[in-house]
């Protein structure tokens, strides 16, 4: 072999590169249906009631589930700037839940939000 020869060596092999690529692809894919297996989540949206207290049906509500929510207009994030700020005051199974003031007082009736609704198994 030449001097040549050894500064040129050879082109990187990329043999194995897709293979991997397909079992790291399917392994995300795989950890993502196992989190979705332990953690399942539902989504979805209402409009509070003119009332200090707002029952949201939701079937997917289990005893130990965290539900999340945000406020998705104006209305609804001047509420939770508030002395009104509603908090989850009840958690139905697979029926509904429940936000209410915090301080009892009417929410105006138009405040939309979409919440998560996350139960581990």
């Amino acid at each position: 072999m030449s001097m040549m020869d050894d500064q040129r060596g050879t082109a990187p092999s990329f043999q194995g590169l897709e293979t991997n690529g397909r079992l790291l692809i399917q392994a995300v894919y795989n950890l993502g249906n196992i989190l979705s297996a332990l953690l399942p989540r539902t989504v979805g949206s209402a409009t509070l009631a003119a009332s200090a207290t707002t029952t949201i049906t939701e079937p997917a509500v289990a005893a130990n589930s965290y539900i999340s929510w945000v406020p998705t207009n104006a209305s609804a994030a001047s509420l939770m700037g508030s002395a009104r700020n509603p908090y989850l005051s009840a958690k139905t199974a697979g029926a509904s839940f429940a936000l209410t003031t915090a301080n009892g007082s009417a929410a105006g009736g138009s405040e939309t939000i979409q919440y998560s609704v996350w139960t581990s198994v």
